[in-house]
């Protein structure tokens, strides 16, 4: 195949083989369709790492299967510049099932940021932190799907110490930790959820759905955290940092105490928010969360 080349201001030139993708357009923001394959997607993160704000457009009703990683802890190439990756119907990028490999699929370094936008993100297997996606950076996603994502913390995200996440209009369902929790997202940072389902996830200690450290702010907004478990403390909720809620329903959480919220300080407020009918209670300690009742 043929190539493109396309200057990149001060940074050399930036070789896009046309099997893996090509610009679509000249002018704003540079745009670059990825062709149906894990290879091309990796080579193009590792393309716009170098670019001043790149927009992968990745195929819709494609699975960009990943098999071998590009390291041994992630499956795609470290996000260390600012890039955009939005996908059509269908998208999915996944650790591929025969993987012999663990790995999660996406590490944002310090440096990074990382936008996602209806893309399914499934099937990664870490011992570390993220199974789905590290984040030490900035990572923002909306309209997507993290499901079936496992590791040993923050089975689907895990926002590292000065990280900031903001997700929305997404769903995070049946991810697992193998550790101390958080099985959709373990936060050390600033983590807000907006509008979306958080819902069977699981951990075998503490926050089924969201385990926030000291040092954590967590936000959720209008976001249901539903059928999540622990086998410890706070079967939707686990925080030992800062937690406010608005407009947002946890129930139907189970845990061995605070089936809905646990936490182990004060620093929990409710705004126009329900925490009903989790089990075997709502939130723990009893009467430290202001509006929870049982």
């Amino acid at each position: 195949m043929g190539s493109f080349s396309k200057a990149t201001g001060g940074a050399g030139a930036v070789i896009i083989t046309a099997a893996m993708a090509t610009p679509a357009m000249a002018a704003g923001p540079r745009i670059v369709r990825v062709a149906c394959s894990a290879p091309a997607l990796a080579a193009a993160i590792t393309a716009a790492n170098v670019t001043a704000g790149t927009v992968l457009r990745l195929a819709s009703r494609c699975t960009y299967s990943i098999t071998t990683p590009a390291t041994a802890a992630t499956g795609l190439p470290a996000v260390t510049g600012n890039i955009t990756l939005v996908g059509g119907p269908k998208t999915t990028v996944r650790r591929d099932p025969g993987a012999a490999a663990l790995f999660r699929v996406f590490d944002v370094a310090a440096t990074g940021t990382l936008r996602i936008a209806g893309i399914s993100i499934l099937g990664g297997r870490t011992a570390g932190l993220g199974g789905a996606i590290q984040n030490a950076g900035h990572l923002v996603i909306r309209q997507a799907t993290l499901a079936g994502n496992a590791a040993s913390n923050g089975g689907a995200v895990a926002n590292s110490a000065n990280a900031t996440a903001t997700i929305s209009r997404s769903l995070f369902s049946s991810n697992t930790t193998t550790s101390v929790g958080g099985g959709a997202f373990i936060n050390f940072s600033t983590l807000t959820v907006i509008g979306s389902v958080l819902s069977a996830n699981t951990a075998p200690i503490n926050g089924g759905a969201v385990n926030t450290q000291p040092g954590g702010m967590t936000r959720l907004i209008q976001t249901t955290v539903a059928h999540n478990t622990s086998g410890g403390l706070g079967g939707g909720i686990s925080n030992l940092g800062t937690l406010a809620l608005d407009r947002t329903l946890v129930h139907l959480n189970r845990g061995s105490s605070g089936g809905g919220i646990a936490t182990g300080n004060t620093n929990v407020t409710l705004r126009r928010s329900v925490v009903r009918n989790n089990i075997p209670d709502n939130c723990n300690p009893l009467n430290t969360v202001p509006g929870c009742v049982g």
